[in-house]
């Protein structure tokens, strides 16, 4: 049986999710629903200094969430380095 590897998640990944969860509206609590996790786990995500290891499921969660949402930051991004 193959073992599936835990995956390092940038900081940068984690500063995205929360920008666009404020851009969303997001509470932590619909955050932690969307990817399946609990509300702690993104409140530590918010506090983040350094890259983490996390499961494969969440870090394939966050890769989606991230994908389906990164319009949104595009208009930022251009808005701030410009």
């Amino acid at each position: 049986m193959m073992e599936i590897q835990n995956k390092m998640m940038s900081r940068i990944d984690f500063i995205r999710v929360v920008a666009i969860a404020g851009i969303l509206g997001m509470t932590d609590e619909e955050l932690a629903l969307e990817f399946g996790t609990e509300t702690d786990a993104i409140r530590m995500f918010r506090t983040l200094r350094t890259d983490i290891l996390v499961a494969p499921w969440l870090a394939n969660n966050i890769a989606h969430f991230l994908y389906k949402n990164s319009h949104l930051l595009i208009g930022v991004s251009d808005g701030l380095g410009n």
